[in-house]
């Protein structure tokens, strides 16, 4: 029974994958692994307590055997995470609450920064497909636009890694679950917050390379729109992840002067991208003495330019900016991510996740 047991133990691991893959998570019962694999009862409790000791196993008494995701391996508990930058933005918080996150399930994460470049993901993804991880959990690159880095997801996909997308899917892996927030109810909070303190002529400025950015235009037109409101033309920017890049590099900011000079001049106020691109006009409008950063007063009345933003990071939590923006409670995105990972790797089903945006005001505002 010895050599049998251990030859079971490894079908039954192959088994497991075959499970997961197919979104299956109840093993067999004991007597249909018998007949399935010609051994004895003996030998398939004896294959099953090694998968329950190595825990990729938890056997419930009168219920069955279920996968929990886990490998025998410690090394193999790894999930990579696929992000412009672990030390900027938003993604520190993040990447702290996904660790955390993550052990509650028994795994470990692995950072690897793209920086917003699709040669450095696609070199990223040329690694994993040599180091296969379990799972990775990647926020697309410059998702608006054509790249030959959808094939590598494929091969992964096809070599038995979970996916899983930030913000949006890659056009062509739609069956990717993705964790975003919803742009059209986003959209809404921001332009109804705006229009109740007395703005009409609102702009938006927008990510062009990034998928997240036309759905978020979208969303702020159509909120628009529902508020009987229009935008002209002028009163749509767009950037790049190249304009971002030269502003870190060479504090250069000209993209944003040049959307600032074509506003329409009863424009009273911006929706932004993010809250780093509200911080950068907030930067530009205080430093600029042709337009002084004013607010909005509480009563309404409109002195300046007023900002509201898609996103909260340190810059608005830490006072930085005083704009309105979209957050979400604290922990709550990074425990979906982890939960819709450690779902999918116990062969349970999985689909797209929306983050629940609320509206944050300025405390001033309050």
């Amino acid at each position: 029974m010895a050599i049998k047991y251990k030859w079971l133990t490894e079908q039954l691991r192959d088994l497991i994958q075959e499970y997961i893959q197919n979104g299956r998570n109840r093993l067999p019962a004991e007597q249909e692994l018998c007949a399935r694999y010609r051994v004895s009862r003996q030998t398939v409790r004896a294959a099953l307590a090694v998968l329950k000791e190595s825990q990729e196993i938890r056997r419930i008494k009168g219920s069955g055997s279920y996968i929990t995701g886990l490998s025998d391996q410690e090394s193999r508990n790894v999930i990579g995470v696929l992000i412009p930058d672990e030390q900027q933005y938003q993604y520190p918080a993040f990447v702290n609450n996904l660790r955390t996150a993550l052990a509650a399930y028994g795994y470990t994460c692995k950072v690897f920064p793209t920086y917003g470049h699709q040669d450095q993901e696609r070199q990223i993804l040329q690694f994993l497909l040599k180091n296969p991880l379990r799972a990775i959990l990647a926020e697309p690159v410059k998702s608006a636009l054509p790249t030959l880095n959808t094939e590598l997801y494929q091969m992964l996909l096809q070599k038995g890694t979970a996916v899983f997308f930030l913000g949006c899917a890659y056009p062509g892996l739609s069956q990717v679950p993705v964790l975003s927030g919803n742009p059209d109810y986003g959209a809404s909070l921001l332009v109804q917050d705006l229009a109740a303190k007395g703005h009409t002529c609102i702009a938006g400025i927008f990510q062009m390379d990034d998928l997240r950015g036309h759905q978020h235009c979208q969303g702020f037109l159509n909120a628009m729109e529902n508020q009987g409101l229009l935008v002209p033309d002028r009163n749509l920017g767009w950037f790049t992840t190249e304009d971002l890049d030269d502003f870190r590099q060479n504090r250069d900011i000209r993209f944003l002067q040049k959307f600032l000079e074509k506003l329409t001049a009863d424009c009273t106020a911006i929706v932004c991208e993010d809250d780093f691109i509200a911080w950068l006009l907030w930067e530009k409008l205080s430093l600029s003495s042709s337009a002084p950063f004013m607010e909005t007063q509480p009563s309404g009345s409109i002195s300046q330019l007023a900002l509201s933003a898609f996103n909260t990071s340190y810059l608005t939590a830490s006072g930085l900016l005083r704009a309105a923006t979209l957050t979400s409670p604290t922990h709550e995105p990074a425990q979906m991510a982890a939960r819709m990972i450690a779902d999918k790797l116990k062969g349970l089903p999985v689909s797209s996740q929306e983050v629940p945006w609320q509206l944050s005001l300025p405390k001033s505002h309050n």
